[in-house]
Formats: C-alpha cells, structure tokens, sequence
C-alpha cells in the first residue's frame, strides 16, 4: 500500500513538473502573433531563407541539457518530406531545422539528406509552419505506453 502511495506520488510531481516545462516553453513563443502562419512558410524556400530562418531561431535559442527521447513532425513536414523524396528517391532521410520568420513566427526547416548524411540542398527546401514541431521533452505524452510501458 505504501509503495502505491510513493508511486502515485511521484507520478504527480513528474507530470506536474513536465506540465510546468511545457507552458514555460509554450510562453516563451507567446510573443509570436496569433493565427495561422503565412501561406509562405508552407512552400519552398531558398537556402538563404532557410539560412535566415534558422538564424532568426538560433539568435533565442535556450542550450536544451536533457535527452531527446521523441519528436513530432506535423502533417505540414510530412507534406514537404513526400514532395523532397518525390525529387529525388535516392535521398536516405531528411532534417528538420528549427527557424523564426521576420515575424517572429516558428518555421520548420526541412531538406532531404544524402547517403553522406549531407543536407541536399540541391533539391526543394521547404519552410513549413511549425506549430506542433517539437522535440520529447519537453512536448510529450506522459502517459504514453511506449515510454511507460504497460
């Protein structure tokens, strides 16, 4: 009976604990305007876009110390990774850079990768709104059966 006591106990400061990771996360892109994201950022780009994207996110980015246990790609990357493969079906796999517009909205980076494990930038680039695009932690499903198991 104890041990269900400590179990449920420390259940509760994790999940309350990776609640509050996650609205911390989730505020510090509160400052981006509401709304859906600009039909450009679902389309491809050029590399100095990319570039540009990607520097507007490293310029805030906050050094993550944690292991990366997951990562959700919304249906927007999937879209960009089938039009990528569809270029180019030799390509291995793809990368998802993370980026800020001008407007300070969170754009998803995507460009095939070669055989050598280089970006194929010779193919689309494609900047997709980025919503959803997060790694685990700090966004995951806590109850998730797969990292609980059972």
């Amino acid at each position: 009976m104890k041990t269900n006591k400590y179990f449920f106990s420390a259940m509760g400061f994790l999940t309350g604990t990776l609640f509050g990771i996650s609205i911390i996360l989730f505020l510090s892109f509160s400052n981006a305007p509401s709304g859906a994201a600009p039909a450009a950022q679902n389309g491809a780009i050029s590399t100095t876009v990319a570039h540009d994207y990607f520097n507007g996110y490293m310029s805030g980015a906050v050094p993550y110390t944690q292991v990366i246990k997951g990562f959700t790609i919304d249906k927007s990357q999937l879209t960009a990774m089938n039009s990528i493969l569809g270029e180019n079906s030799a390509l291995t796999g793809f990368r998802i850079y993370f980026g800020k517009d001008n407007s300070g909205n969170k754009v998803g980076i995507v460009v095939g990768v070669d055989n050598s494990g280089r970006d194929a930038v010779k193919n689309s680039i494609y900047g997709t709104s980025a919503a959803n695009l997060s790694p685990c932690p700090p966004i995951c499903d806590v109850a998730s059966p797969i990292t609980l198991g059972n």
